[in-house]
């Protein structure tokens, strides 16, 4: 299962998308952040998660739970440590080693619980007696607001640090790139309804216009997506795996391509299939947040702050389709090249 939570294929066989590597690799992208790692922590990272596989007291420290191996967990957890700092106060275990007595268990540790990806998330929000302090990392808004937490664990000792971008920084993007669209072309299905209220507002913000199209009605995503690109000058796509997936990811792009409608995607491997370009946060960045809020956790204790989009992204282009469809990219010096 994906850090989304999506099961399935989904988007996995889209090479390091929304699913097990979302937000995706690295070439290509002009502000990307690198994160550096000493020899061998890899190994150590390993190690750890061998050492820790069953719960033990764990008084006032961290522990990290992964929803299940794969390289966007381990590049997260590795962030986290880095910008932690005090690794003997960490521990990493993953989800899938513990019985439900030890996960129970851990939950009522006094410590902070950070769960990775939204699988781990929701084991957690579905423990009774919830007592640790807890900060989910590479969850999706929507999917971590549907959550149900105990009554009895305050609000301010639930955090998390988003996967997907709030959505003024994608129209910000097409606002650089396509500086005369105005129509904004979005396929969704109750999976995604979540993000268009506040896709809504700020495009009505910014005197932008929805072409929304429903893709659970009748015609589907083929359907919906020539509703929409009669009527926009781009295609936002989100991050939902029943619009955009492995099934129809090519004849998707293939598609707009033909109606000359750039695409804006959210993820490094939907720009390498055919998007313009996409903004996202890579799971060192999110990891990379995570662990220092962590660090400041353990150095005040009590309270998080309140969940929050990752600071920090990166931007991937697509040269080639953005010289087809006539798009000037900016450069990496150019004022505003960023969202």
């Amino acid at each position: 299962m994906c850090p989304c939570g999506e099961r399935g294929r989904g988007l996995r066989a889209i090479a390091d998308g929304w699913a097990c590597r979302w937000p995706g690799g690295r070439s290509g992208c002009g502000n990307r952040t690198r994160i550096s790692r000493a020899p061998g922590y890899a190994a150590r990272l390993a190690f750890v998660l061998v050492l820790f596989g069953l719960p033990a007291a764990w008084a006032a420290g961290v522990t990290l739970l992964l929803s299940e191996q794969g390289p966007a967990y381990t590049e997260a957890a590795e962030a986290f440590a880095a910008r932690l700092g005090e690794t003997r106060n960490l521990r990493i275990l993953q989800l899938d080693a513990l019985q439900e007595r030890e996960l129970q268990q851990l939950t009522r540790e006094a410590g902070l619980l950070v769960p990775v990806g939204l699988k781990a998330t929701r084991a957690v929000a579905q423990q009774a007696s919830v007592q640790s302090a807890v900060l989910a990392l590479m969850v999706p808004r929507s999917g971590f607001e549907a959550e149900t937490w105990p009554a009895g664990l305050p609000r301010r000792r639930v955090s998390a640090v988003f996967i997907d971008q709030p959505p003024e920084r994608s129209l910000h993007l097409i606002e650089r790139l396509l500086p005369n669209a105005r129509r904004l072309g979005v396929l969704y299905s109750p999976l995604s309804q979540p993000y268009l209220p506040p896709l809504n507002q700020e495009a009505h913000r910014r005197g932008l216009i929805l072409r929304l199209a429903d893709v659970s009605q009748t015609g589907g995503v083929a359907g919906g997506l020539r509703r929409v690109l009669t009527e926009a000058d781009v295609l936002l796509l989100l991050p939902d795996a029943q619009v955009v997936n492995a099934g129809n990811v090519q004849h998707l792009l293939l598609t707009t391509y033909r109606y000359r409608v750039p695409v804006i995607g959210f993820s490094q491997s939907l720009v390498r299939a055919g998007a313009v370009a996409a903004v996202y946060s890579t799971p060192a960045q999110i990891g990379a947040q995570g662990g220092e809020i962590a660090r400041r956790w353990l150095q005040g204790g009590g309270e998080l702050p309140a969940p929050r989009h990752c600071d920090e992204y990166a931007i991937a282009y697509n040269h080639h389709v953005a010289r087809s469809l006539g798009i000037r990219l900016p450069h990496a010096t150019d004022p505003g090249g960023e969202p």
